[in-house]
């Protein structure tokens, strides 16, 4: 089977989870069929377009070369030069199948040409961009969450002006600069543009297969959005389970808590510190793993937070020592102040055999039953996660209950033969149609 991958960028310059779920997906399923995936990179006007072919540890690689866009809601989602391309991809390749991971940057018509190709899509959803074309967070500026689509809302949120260059990160860990969004526009241009970005996600709606959702939440808030029901299942992304083994319980005084991931301001890391700054001193301390050079004015922000001597910060792991960290901590904090999805650190955690305290809401709260593998508390609440802390630390028989609560992982090869499975179903549902 011939399987192209679609996703917005690729590693090694993007790590973000998407990234890393793809690679591992195509690595494992390149085991017996051949791949190809399909991505952007972003460089000078001059080399506008421009189409490179590479490997990436033994997978076929092709690499669109693009401006930097200053309107969210143009070219990024109905590009005709990225159209163009595609259909030359597809005429070269001559996939059997399309896996969309993201199209961010490509074309919301990707599957009307796939249709008129007779390949099959299959779709899995990594974030809620296509409902939310400010980096898929449902995360206003002032950092309220959009609990609902509201068009006059996104069009305030999508036009303002930022406060500061950390604000929806996704958008300097991708580009590393900020784009100036257009604030020329009406009020009722901006709502329209909205409704016509809405129309184009619809329309592709129909062209799609299937969808898998990671998180039973995110699968829900599709539905709610438009996805027919029947055209969208949960089923959680593999992972890469062979380095981790999971902790022996420990009888340490000291409770070691973490924190890894990206220092950025939706991944709520200064209410964690805030939370801790009110945990006993000699009580515990708390590691924070991520690299302090990517958003400087917050992490600078969050080093002046700093008050507990118990606070460490230790700059950027590499992917392969996570799960050596993860078994010199004792609970993993995910204070993420937006929906998520299915974090990669909860997986990578219960891999690990550690539990986990995190926000309420969304992915997270899918992934974390409290008291059963961790502890929830109120999204962004800066007490009420200190009250959660203390708790665990000052608990006799907490810690091995949740350790003892902590779920299997789905590795990356049974993800693999899942999804093996569902491109035989959608190739014979097509050949049934024709």
């Amino acid at each position: 089977m011939k399987i192209l991958f679609v996703i917005h960028d690729f590693l090694p310059s993007h790590q973000a989870g998407a990234e890393i779920y793809t690679y591992r997906l195509a690595k494992e399923l390149s085991k017996k069929h051949e791949i190809c995936l399909f991505f952007t990179e972003f460089t000078s006007l001059t080399l506008s377009y421009k189409v490179t072919e590479r490997t990436f540890n033994g997978l076929q690689c092709i690499e669109v070369f693009r401006p930097f866009k200053t309107d969210l809601l143009g070219e990024p989602y109905n590009d005709t030069k990225m159209e163009t391309i595609f259909q030359t991809v597809l005429d070269e390749f001559k996939p059997d199948i399309i896996h969309l991971q993201h199209l961010l940057y490509h074309s919301f018509r990707y599957p009307e040409i796939a249709k008129h190709n007779n390949i099959p899509v299959l779709f899995t959803l990594h974030d809620y961009w296509l409902t939310c074309p400010r980096w898929g967070q449902r995360l206003q500026g002032n950092l309220e969450i959009c609990h609902t689509v509201d068009w006059t809302k996104c069009a305030d949120c999508l036009y303002e002006k930022p406060e500061n260059s950390n604000r929806f990160s996704l958008q300097s860990f991708y580009h590393l600069f900020r784009q100036k969004i257009s604030r020329s526009r009406t009020s009722e241009t901006r709502i329209n543009s909205l409704k016509e970005r809405n129309r184009h996600i619809l329309a592709a709606i129909e062209n799609i297969d299937l969808f898998t959702a990671p998180s039973p939440f995110l699968r829900n808030e599709f539905i709610q959005y438009g996805i027919p029901e029947d055209k969208i299942i949960f089923s959680d992304n593999g992972f890469d389970t062979t380095n981790f083994k999971k902790q022996k319980n420990k009888k340490d005084s000291l409770v070691r808590f973490g924190f890894i991931g990206t220092l950025c301001e939706h991944k709520g890391v200064h209410v964690l510190i805030e939370a801790f700054n009110q945990v006993p001193e000699n009580k515990a301390q708390l590691h924070i793993y991520g690299n302090l050079d990517w958003f400087p004015e917050y992490n600078s922000r969050l080093r002046k937070m700093v008050k507990s001597p118990a606070i460490f910060f230790e700059g950027l792991i590499p992917n392969d020592e996570v799960a050596t960290i993860l078994s010199e901590i004792d609970v993993l904090v995910v204070p993420s102040i937006w929906f998520e999805n299915s974090p990669l650190t909860i997986h990578e955690a219960f891999m690990a055999g550690v539990p986990v305290i995190t926000s309420d809401i969304g992915g997270m709260a899918d992934l974390v039953t409290d008291g059963v593998n961790g502890l929830l508390f109120a999204v962004g609440d800066s007490t009420e996660l200190t009250k959660v802390m203390i708790k665990y630390i000052e608990s006799e028989t907490l810690p091995d209950q949740l350790r003892n609560g902590i779920p299997a992982v789905k590795s990356i090869e049974e993800n693999g033969r899942e999804i093996e499975k569902i491109y035989h179903q959608l190739l014979k549902r097509n050949i049934d149609c024709l």
